[in-house]
């Protein structure tokens, strides 16, 4: 029983978080005029809110791109260090 209620909050706070959402995106749209520099720069806001609440999840684009950035780290060093050795043997 605990469950089910625990799963009907769970919905119901999707559901009022979707019409809140909803209300706030009809209200920064009328706020933007619908312009296309207003709605390019509201996609990049909801892109980065979207990121920066997503930090801490471990399959979120944040740890996504620190990932992809430690591995370009991890190659550029790996890369170096083949470029002396190589210097070495000439």
């Amino acid at each position: 029983m605990k469950k089910l209620l625990q799963e009907l909050f769970e919905i119901s706070c999707v559901i009022v978080g979707l019409y809140v959402g909803y209300l706030l995106v009809k209200h920064i749209w009328s706020v933007f005029d619908i312009s296309p520099t207003g709605t390019l720069f509201f996609i990049l806001a909801l892109f980065s809110f979207y990121i920066w609440l997503s930090r801490n999840y471990k399959y979120g684009l944040y740890r996504l791109f620190k990932d992809i950035h430690q591995s370009n780290l991890d190659d550029i060093e790996k890369q170096e260090l083949e470029e002396q050795e190589a210097e070495i043997i000439k």
